[in-house]
């Protein structure tokens, strides 16, 4: 299953970057519903679906670089 991140929209395509830390335009007509910046997706050959877990996962790794920056 192919994981991208959506790093911005450009007029009807999201541009996401991909594990390889390249970066592909997809449809914003082929993202489920809600998708927005910063989202984690799943590929599995036909259709992308929200990754729940691994939107989680990137905050909370966002977040606690953010505080060691902003505590020390």
């Amino acid at each position: 299953m192919a994981k991208y991140i959506i790093d911005r929209f450009e007029g009807d395509k999201a541009v996401c970057e991909q594990e390889d830390k390249t970066f592909i335009d997809i449809l914003k007509s082929l993202l489920p519903a809600g998708a927005k910046e910063g989202d984690c997706l799943d590929f599995d050959g036909s259709s992308y679906a929200l990754d729940a877990d691994g939107n989680k996962e990137r905050h909370a790794r966002i977040q606690s670089k953010m505080d060691s920056v902003f505590n020390d």
